[in-house]
């Protein structure tokens, strides 16, 4: 435990003087892995620890960037309450929509909550506040083009922190062992006492809430929003596979994931732009197939890495 505590010290540590190492590119880059890194990490609560894949997580993240926005242009909020603001949407649109939807089970769940999220789109598209498909520009942060950029970083670092941080508290409680009880027989747990859908219901909240913060740090940086980008289903599957990647169920697997995959991505993007895609492709694939439980296993699992350890998983996955 006290080695876990040192060594998520260093990287907080040293991901903090990162914007007096890099240029505005690379700082724009690394705030964009941080705001992955918080949406995977928040999937990761339902989609890891409770065992519910949803496929609309996105419907939060676009939620948060459009009450930020609605906010901020229209009422003159300032931007950390309207961040609070559009976490706490995100959180009370989780909890409601949760309710009734968590009642479902596996591919059924799935399909739903991508019906959610594809629903939450179209009435943002005929909202009249939301300004449809022409978009909503917000007021533009009075601070230099360098401050700017590491303002963005150092909010998401925060955020992403603190997410860590509540991840971590929440399994050492009551509704962590829940969870992970919901996770592994949820009959099992309902039988015991457990209020399946009333913790299913707050893990997705909490879901929700730290998506619909990293929606307004994403609207606010970006200074003008649109219903697609911010609610597209591509980022979902962006976040799961990043999630995947780096290992769910554990807490520091999926900001290894968004690491990876957006330095993996960027590479690729930069020296194979036309195939790049089957290259990144067949990256994921081997890593899943070779090392299922993701790469957090490799470097941070009690197994010794070696030809023993890859030659396990192939036989457990039938390769």
């Amino acid at each position: 435990m006290k080695k876990s505590f040192i060594f998520s010290a260093l990287v907080i540590g040293a991901a903090s003087i990162l914007p007096f190492y890099l240029g505005n590119f690379n700082l724009r880059n690394a705030t964009d892995i941080l705001i992955f890194a918080i949406l995977a990490s928040s999937w990761n609560i339902i989609g890891g620890y409770t065992g519910y894949a949803s496929f609309g997580n996105i419907v939060f993240f676009g939620l948060g960037a459009y009450t930020t926005a609605i906010l901020m242009s229209n009422f003159g909020f300032g931007f950390f309450p309207a961040l609070l603001l559009g976490g706490l949407l995100g959180a009370a649109y989780g909890f409601v929509v949760g309710l009734p939807i968590l009642r479902l089970k596996g591919h059924y769940f799935a399909i739903a909550t991508l019906g959610l999220a594809e629903a939450t789109k179209a009435l943002v598209q005929n909202l009249g506040i939301t300004e449809g498909n022409s978009g909503l520009y917000l007021p533009i942060p009075d601070l230099s083009v360098d401050a700017s950029y590491r303002f963005f970083f150092y909010v998401s670092l925060g955020v992403l922190v603190v997410l860590l941080l509540v991840t971590w508290s929440m399994l050492k409680s009551k509704l962590g062992y829940g969870l992970i009880a919901i996770r592994e027989d949820e009959d099992a747990a309902n039988s015991i006492g457990i209020n399946t859908t009333l913790f299913k219901s707050i893990a997705f909240s909490l879901s929700g809430f730290f998506s619909g913060i990293a929606g307004a740090i994403y609207a606010y940086q970006q200074g003008f929003i649109k219903p697609e980008p911010v609610f597209t289903v591509a980022s979902t599957v962006k976040m799961i596979v990043m999630a995947v990647f780096g290992g769910i169920g554990s807490l520091w697997g999926p900001t290894l994931g968004a690491v990876f995959i957006q330095l993996i991505d960027n590479f690729l993007s930069d020296h194979f732009l036309v195939i790049h895609t089957i290259f990144f492709g067949a990256i994921v694939i081997l890593v899943i197939l070779f090392a299922p439980r993701g790469i957090y296993d490799i470097f941070g699992g009690r197994k010794k890495l070696g030809l023993a350890y890859f030659l396990d998983n192939i036989r457990k996955n039938r390769v």
